[in-house]
């Protein structure tokens, strides 16, 4: 009973370990506009997966 009780533990201890790791790790992806629009001005054609789109206006800094 102790040798399950003590391995149930253990395994529970990684699981909620790794679990907080995965997350951590999970990157967010760049935008493939923003990508493809850096150093070009608003309103220019650029191909993004084989469509083209149209360079957005960069945001206003948010205020506080």
């Amino acid at each position: 009973m102790t040798k399950h009780l003590t391995v149930l533990l253990a395994a529970m201890f990684a699981t909620v370990t790794l679990a907080q790791v995965a997350f951590a790790q999970e990157k967010k992806k760049a935008d493939p506009v923003a990508v493809a629009c850096k150093d070009k001005k608003p309103g220019d054609v650029v191909k993004v997966d084989g469509k083209d789109v149209k360079c957005p206006a960069p945001k206003a800094a948010a205020k506080k």
